[in-house]
């Protein structure tokens, strides 16, 4: 594939993800207690910003073989990082893995693998 068609495919991918009208707030945890005995923890999170995604609608069975809650496909400069936080329509997930998608060398956008939270009350 020539250069200016591997640019026009990844621009139409971003396109589509920008298309479905979903954004997702995206926070990072900071790391606290890196000397101490216990190591270190969750302090507490940053805010990193808010990114388009598209959340893809996969059957359950699919869902257990890659080990997640749901995927999502972001922008390829997301800068969304394992271990993230993604917040998507009232329900977070932590990012489980991050996985860049290449069209003949060229980076289209990065799937999400998205483990829901459970938080213990």
């Amino acid at each position: 594939m020539l250069s200016r068609q591997t640019r026009q495919a990844a621009g139409d991918v971003a396109w589509l993800i920008r298309q479905a009208g979903t954004t997702a707030r995206v926070t990072r945890p900071t790391p606290a207690g890196a000397g101490s005995f216990f190591g270190p923890h969750e302090a507490g999170e940053t805010a990193v910003g808010e990114i388009p995604i598209e959340v893809n609608d996969l059957a359950p069975k699919d869902l257990a073989e890659l080990g997640c809650d749901a995927v999502g496909s972001v922008l390829a400069d997301s800068g969304v990082q394992e271990n993230d936080f993604v917040a998507v329509a009232g329900v977070r997930y932590r990012v489980s893995e991050v996985k860049p998608q290449n069209l003949f060398g060229t980076v289209t956008h990065v799937d999400l693998h998205l483990v829901m939270e459970r938080r213990h009350g």
